[in-house]
């Protein structure tokens, strides 16, 4: 990260080894491109007029990152060059290991066309079942369904249509302090069935410890969120004295304050987990034998 941080880039570190770069100010005025790798990367949205120009301006550079990350630490990157956050991860992963990968602007619908409706970001078990099951399982099946998305995917369907085009104007998280890490789900239809609620439940846990785990987080407190089909929303939230981050942890407490507020007294249009009162991790202190 020293070695990326030279870049002169705005950086969000994802993971030990993953990072987006935003390298606007490097390679160009007003120029908005992304790389991300498994040991480096970038990423801003929002491309300009002349973004193509400017991805094309950042390949010396990328590929000066990865000879010093080679030179260095002995370890090979692979880096995607793109406009937005999704497409440099899409293009880091095209090519692994050490691999150079980069999507213009004019090629994008056509770069992710073939590719598994999975790999859209948000795009998890449950949402890809329901687009297989009317035939969608390419990305280039989504640009081409006629119908709305919302019928299949909640809420996140127009999202989910913009992403299939390869659009994505979500902003870089340049450290500022999170207070909170949330996930939720609305349902086709709602629903009071309870292993589907508990999968959903445990699905979300899942998630929000994987977040907590690479931003090195632990959580004090566990809300679920409801919806019922007259739109009434409710929150209840319960806090422990000693942090969590493991997913059975989140789980049970989330099942806890379902069970115990009666929140499923009838059928769900959504179900939410988060979890707040976050903090550092405690490392363990080890002693000297």
């Amino acid at each position: 990260m020293a070695l990326v941080a030279k870049t002169g880039a705005l950086i969000e570190q994802v993971s030990i080894d993953e990072a987006y770069l935003d390298l606007s100010d490097v390679v160009g005025q007003a120029s908005r491109l992304t790389v991300e790798t498994d040991a480096t990367g970038t990423g801003r949205p929002v491309a300009p007029p002349d973004a193509n120009e400017a991805l094309f301006q950042a390949v010396p550079l990328a590929r000066k990152l990865k000879g010093s990350i080679f030179s260095e630490r002995g370890l090979t990157a692979s880096i995607g060059i793109a406009a937005n956050k999704l497409l440099a991860k899409l293009a880091s992963d095209f090519s692994k290991p050490d691999g150079l990968t980069l999507v213009p602007e004019r090629d994008k619908v056509l770069f992710l066309r073939p590719m598994s409706v999975r790999v859209i970001h948000g795009v998890g078990k449950v949402t890809e079942q329901a687009l297989n099951q009317v035939g969608i399982t390419t990305v280039g099946d989504l640009q081409d369904y006629p119908g709305d998305l919302r019928a299949l995917a909640g809420s996140f369907g127009p999202k989910l249509k913009q992403f299939a085009f390869g659009d994505d104007d979500r902003p870089l998280e340049l450290g500022d302090e999170v207070k909170s890490i949330s996930s939720e789900e609305t349902f086709l239809r709602d629903t009071d069935d309870r292993p589907r609620l508990r999968k959903c439940l445990r699905e979300q846990a899942a998630e929000i410890s994987g977040k907590l785990k690479r931003r090195r987080l632990a959580a004090k407190t566990v809300q679920v969120k409801i919806r019922y089909g007259d739109f009434k929303t409710l929150t209840r939230q319960i806090s422990v004295e000693e942090s969590i981050t493991e997913t059975r942890d989140i789980y049970r407490l989330g099942c806890y304050l379902l069970a115990k507020e009666k929140l499923v007294s009838r059928p769900l249009r959504l179900l939410g987990l988060g979890v707040s009162g976050l903090g550092e991790v405690a490392g363990r202190q080890l002693a000297l034998l």
